[in-house]
């Protein structure tokens, strides 16, 4: 068993309130720059977030939850999780996140070659979205 100063306190909030608060062992998440992981006594870390799978470990158990955009900060004893969106495997609808991606990626191929503007960081975002999600439950069935 592992003593509380091995241990990291784990918050994810949304802007429907706490998605999740749990004690972790470890925790890795999705940056702009790459995936990162957290152990308990890290040096401070403030780094943005995208899309993409947050891993956690309790009572020696992984878990998983698909995260939206947003920040992470983390230090020696506390991860906190800013975020736009958060899932966890058993609430994702597979069928409706392919379909949710599909009409996404359609809408994207129709801008024209050189993307810019909001409509095509939207769609993005979507599609960033979407595909966290259908990794999340991937990763979950195996």
């Amino acid at each position: 068993m592992a003593s509380p100063s091995d241990l990291l306190h784990l918050e994810v909030a949304t802007p429907l309130g706490l998605a999740l608060g749990t004690v972790a062992e470890s925790v890795s998440a999705p940056s702009v720059r790459g995936e990162f992981g957290v152990l308990p006594n890290h040096l401070p870390l403030l780094a943005a977030l995208r899309s993409g799978v947050l891993r956690y470990r309790t009572a020696g158990k992984d878990h998983l939850a698909a995260v939206g955009p947003g920040f992470v900060e983390a230090g020696r004893e506390k991860v906190l999780v800013l975020t736009d969106k958060f899932m966890s495997p058993g609430d994702i609808d597979a069928t409706a996140t392919k379909a949710e991606l599909a009409e996404a990626e359609k809408k994207l191929a129709a801008f024209p070659d050189e993307y810019a503007g909001p409509d095509y960081e939207f769609l993005q975002r979507a599609i960033d979205w979407a595909q966290a999600k259908l990794d999340v439950l991937a990763e979950s069935q195996r």
